[in-house]
């Protein structure tokens, strides 16, 4: 009854309209708080980053293997769009078991040989460690986009392939 009264004097309209602004500007912001809320749940921990060289199976081709394993909670909407090792894009695949992400990436290295009939075997000096010392991982979460940057990889053993 009282808001019925109130908005049907002329001198309390304006208090009305405002007083409706107000509350239209409070519910906007609850809403825009619950959603910023339920994007902020998602939490990705990285369990490993790893690489190592191959040499071998194909005369005068090598390459480096890369992985990266993280653990994610309630992200389900989550999706791995490109990963970048040393400034390049690479080819990768994703293997999902539950929450545990493990992202296997590789980089293929073939060299030009004048001798087709070239011994296979590992050469003396392996391949350094990639200069950017980094890799980022681009991610999709909830139509956003948003990158893990992974600056500190661990090299595993060289595989000689036959």
């Amino acid at each position: 009854m009282c808001l019925l009264s109130l908005g049907n004097t002329k001198k309390n309209r304006p208090r009305l309209l405002l007083l409706m602004k107000y509350l239209v500007l409070i519910v906007f912001f609850i809403l825009l708080a619950s959603t910023c809320a339920k994007n902020e749940k998602c939490k990705i921990t990285l369990q490993s980053a790893s690489w190592n060289n191959w040499f071998g199976g194909i005369p005068n081709v090598s390459g480096t293997d890369y992985s990266f394993k993280f653990l994610s909670q309630q992200c389900e909407n989550l999706q791995i769009d490109s990963v970048f090792v040393d400034g390049q894009n690479l080819k990768f695949k994703v293997n999902r078991n539950e929450n545990l992400w493990e992202i296997t990436a590789s980089k293929k290295i073939q060299t030009s040989s004048d001798n087709r009939n070239h011994k296979i075997s590992k050469p003396n000096k392996t391949s350094p460690y990639p200069s950017n010392k980094a890799a980022r991982i681009i991610y999709s979460l909830n139509n956003r986009s948003s990158k893990i940057i992974i600056d500190r990889l661990t090299q595993g053993e060289d595989q000689f392939l036959q």
